[in-house]
């Protein structure tokens, strides 16, 4: 097992304030700090600095590397533990884990990875929506159970603006999961399209001039009728952009 030691310190880039002497000086809450030094930590293992299978830097070299406490690594590594990217063992130290492991819904990492440049990340998450919408429909159909689609989709078919259109397709992904009543699924649906709309609007404004509104109007009765196959094809047609005829 390899252990990685940096040929050059780690910028930490902290917010600076100016002091009322004119210099410059890093003020930060110790939550925010934290978060600071664990988006750090994932941009150096998400980049390769740091490979998947080593061991980081001990506390001492990556604390002084990152300009900051060992207290303030610790609660880092704490959270990026519980992200499943790294897994302390005692004797041993700190293991950069398999990308398989990473909570890849978790806001912060998602957050983190379009930071690094990533511009793939909204089509993956729209291609997980794509994916699991029909399957959440089929389920929301079983219970024969449309809760408030009706009402989301006449709201985004009446949407004037692209905020309105966005906002109204959040709704509709959110509301057939929770007709679903899988918790799970609308977890999931809700931390995708979260996401998209928090930071990547343009994505979501071109993506809804694809989709056949006035189709959708035939969701929320199949739902109810129990028909989950036509509602499941209805929905995979309309998110993977094909046309769907009235």
């Amino acid at each position: 097992m390899t252990v990685y030691r940096r040929p050059d310190p780690i910028p930490l880039r902290h917010s600076a304030v100016a002091s009322p002497g004119g210099l410059n000086t890093v003020k930060h809450e110790p939550d925010d700090l934290n978060r600071l030094v664990a988006r750090e930590i994932f941009q150096a293992i998400a980049s390769g600095h740091f490979p998947v299978g080593s061991i980081l830097p001990n506390e001492h070299q990556l604390s002084a590397d990152l300009g900051v406490s060992r207290t303030a690594l610790r609660e880092a590594i704490k959270g990026l533990a519980s992200k499943g990217l790294v897994e302390t063992r005692r004797k041993r130290g700190t293991l950069v884990l398999e990308r398989s492991r990473w909570d890849m819904l978790n806001p912060e990492v998602i957050a983190w990875s379009r930071k690094l440049g990533s511009a793939r990340v909204s089509e993956e998450l729209w291609v997980a929506i794509a994916n699991t919408q029909p399957a959440v429909a089929a389920e929301a159909a079983s219970r024969r159970h449309a809760g408030r689609v009706a009402e989301v989709v006449r709201s985004l078919a009446a949407a004037g603006t692209p905020e309105a259109k966005r906002t109204g397709l959040a709704a509709l992904l959110l509301e057939v999961a929770n007709a679903s009543g899988n918790r799970f699924l609308t977890s999931f649906t809700a931390a995708c399209v979260g996401s998209l709309l928090t930071d990547d609007a343009a994505f979501l404004d071109r993506l809804v001039t694809t989709i056949d509104l006035a189709a959708l109007a035939r969701l929320a009765p199949l739902l109810t009728a129990g028909n989950g196959e036509a509602a499941a094809e209805l929905l995979r047609r309309a998110l993977v952009r094909e046309t769907i005829s009235a």
